[in-house]
């Protein structure tokens, strides 16, 4: 008894619950409302995920921006170094007249000097004529001498003079030359603490995108379970329906089994009561005649009614069995009929498919040719051959990593610091390459010298419309191309150093900020 309960107990507890639709549609709701929120959520992560991706090339821009100031810095640099040389060799030069201006002053003082003793020479010597000849030709001597000298006083008072200029002037210049390197460094701090800014705000909107991730990831997860609840309502619902049918089923087949029974017997009742009709016939006839003719009667009565239990019952049981044997041979037959041409239909079929398959597999792979023959082919020392040159310099740096401020012509070289992002992957670690350091080394393979800022590579070249740029053009995002740079692959790729914490590497070709023009070097 206790297992039975325990049973009973058990399939009570398997019953399907009956769902109420109110209940479904609170459920359904639910889902709606998350999937509303989600569809927002997605919305937002889209949106913080596009203004970090402008927030990446303003970046760069900046990032450049900087790099333009330190080229800047050392252009200044290198000109107030040559301004102070210039200077000092001006300054020496002033030195050198002045000091050529005193000897020479001497000498002619010195003479001055002699011409004042020989002009008293002459009027003590008035007395003899031969004196005074000698004192006069002295004199002349003497004076054509000052004149002499008197000439190199004025070239090198001149002199003095030009050089006294020119040494202003290059003081001038040499106040300017500072005055732009002190500006360019001014301009490279404030570049830096642009940067610097730049990196905050990236670093904040990088914030946002990754809370807006996990609240998308969230809802994505509430949506799902919402789901399922609704759906296993509806499980619920249909498993209580589908167990009413059954049991309305189970309970009409009861119904019948039970008529059925009561049919037959009530059959076999009025089958009782014939027989028993019958029986007390037969005992009638039989005690009113002779017993030859009683023998005979009961002779043929039971004669008649072996024919008549015979009769019916053969027919009955006889017609049951042969109407069960002929369903039963014609199901037999009809299922092995209908599994053999189920079995010889899928057998060929999949054949067939195989067949197909196994071909499609094993047909040669075709090759397309290339679209451009040239650069299929290219010939020694033409354009296309210097192209693949540069791209294939390019190629071969795949995977170095990158590094700010990195690169040079003979090939990745250590980066420098920010003060920031970069700092924090360790580029000033690294050995790389930045944007305009892989593409200055690319070009150099093919005698093509570029400065170490995009916005200056972008001032090189001609310019052609994005819609025409070719293999080996030069790529560019920001205005004027100071905020990044790239090298064009075809087929839509690039290759490009991108930024801190990334490599060399082949990408899709960003449409979004690109210049309205490429650059072609060759």
């Amino acid at each position: 008894m206790a297992g039975m309960f325990a049973s009973q107990a058990q399939f009570a507890a398997a019953e399907p619950r009956n769902v109420d639709p109110a209940e479904i549609a609170a459920a359904q709701g639910a889902a709606d409302s998350a999937a509303g929120v989600l569809q927002s959520l997605v919305g937002q992560v889209a949106e913080t995920e596009g203004s970090l991706a402008d927030l990446e090339l303003e970046l760069g821009g900046v990032r450049e921006d900087v790099n333009r100031a330190m080229v800047d810095l050392d252009r200044a640099n290198a000109e107030a170094d040559r301004a102070r040389a210039a200077v000092d060799s001006a300054r020496a030069d002033l030195d050198g007249s002045r000091t050529r201006l005193r000897v020479e002053q001497g000498r002619f003082n010195e003479l001055a000097r002699a011409i004042m003793r020989q002009g008293k020479t002459i009027g003590s010597a008035l007395g003899g004529a031969d004196n005074v000849g000698q004192a006069l030709e002295r004199a002349s001597v003497l004076r054509r001498k000052a004149d002499e000298q008197r000439a190199i006083l004025e070239d090198l008072v001149r002199a003095r003079t030009r050089d006294a200029n020119l040494e202003a002037a290059l003081r001038v210049a040499g106040r300017e030359a500072a005055a732009a390197a002190e500006a360019a460094a001014a301009r490279k701090s404030d570049a830096e603490a642009a940067f610097a800014a730049a990196q905050d705000r990236l670093a904040e909107r990088q914030g946002d995108l990754e809370r807006a991730r996990a609240a998308r990831d969230s809802a994505i997860a509430q949506l799902e379970a919402a789901r399922a609840a609704v759906d296993q309502l509806h499980r619920d619902r249909a498993a209580y329906e589908d167990e009413q049918e059954r049991k309305r089923a189970e309970a009409a087949a009861a119904e019948a089994a039970a008529e059925a029974a009561r049919e037959e017997a009530a059959e076999k009742a009025a089958e009782e009561r014939a027989a028993g009709a019958d029986s007390d016939a037969a005992t009638t006839e039989t005690a009113g005649e002779p017993g030859s003719t009683g023998s005979d009667t009961a002779g043929a009565t039971g004669t008649e009614s072996t024919g008549e239990s015979d009769d019916p019952a053969d027919v009955t049981e006889s017609g049951a069995a042969d109407t069960g044997t002929a369903e039963s041979d014609g199901t037999g037959s009809g299922t092995a009929e209908a599994d053999a041409t189920e079995s010889d239909g899928t057998g060929s079929g999949t054949a067939d498919s195989g067949t197909g398959e196994s071909g499609a597999t094993t047909a040669p792979a075709q090759t397309a040719a290339p679209t451009d023959p040239e650069s299929a082919s290219p010939a020694a020392g033409s354009r296309s051959a210097k192209i693949e040159k540069v791209i294939s310099r390019a190629m071969a740096q795949l995977g170095t990593p990158y590094a700010w401020g990195g690169g040079n012509a003979s090939g990745p070289t250590k980066g420098i610091r920010d003060g920031g992002t970069a700092d924090r992957h360790g580029d000033y670690n690294k050995v790389g390459f930045d944007c305009s350091g892989l593409t200055l080394y690319a070009y150099a393979g093919v005698g093509i010298t570029l400065p170490h800022y995009t916005g200056y590579q972008y001032q090189r070249g001609t310019h052609y419309p994005v819609s025409q740029m070719q293999r080996g053009d030069l790529l560019f995002w920001g205005p004027n191309g100071h905020g990044h740079v790239a090298i064009y692959l075809g087929d839509g790729t690039m290759i490009e150093a991108p930024h801190s914490g990334s490599v060399v590497k082949i990408s899709k070709v960003r449409y979004n900020g690109m210049t309205p023009n490429v650059v072609r070097l060759l």
